[in-house]
C-alpha cells in the first residue's frame, strides 16, 4: 500500500480489488481516521487474514458525501424552434 497525505493507492492486484470493492482507486482516507490505520486493515483484507474489510467500509460509509437530497432533478424542456432545411441540401449561414 502506498500512501500521498490522505490517499491511499494499492501495491499489489490484491489490494487493488478489495479498493475496487469499497469504492475506487485511490481511496481517500477520512480526516478523523489515519490513513495508516486504514491501509493496514485494507492490506490485512487483501491477504485474507481477518474479516478488516467491513471495519473500513464502515469508516468509509459514514463520511461519504450526502447526494444532493433535493427534489427531483431538473427535467424542464426548453422549446427551440426547428428551421425548415433547404432543399439544396446546404444550411442557411447565421449571420
Amino acid at each position: 500500500m502506498r500512501i500521498r497525505g490522505r490517499r491511499l493507492y494499492p501495491s499489489t492486484l490484491s489490494e487493488r480489488r478489495v479498493m475496487m470493492s469499497l469504492g475506487g482507486t485511490p481511496l481517500y482516507a477520512p480526516r478523523g481516521v489515519s490513513p495508516y490505520l486504514i491501509a493496514r486493515r485494507i492490506a490485512r483484507g487483501a491477504k485474507g487474514e481477518s474479516g478488516d474489510v467491513g471495519f473500513v467500509r464502515e469508516i468509509l460509509a459514514h463520511t461519504a458525501r450526502p447526494r444532493h437530497a433535493g427534489g427531483p432533478p431538473n427535467t424542464a424542456v426548453i422549446a427551440v424552434p426547428v428551421e425548415a432545411e433547404t432543399s439544396s441540401g446546404q444550411g442557411a449561414v447565421a449571420a
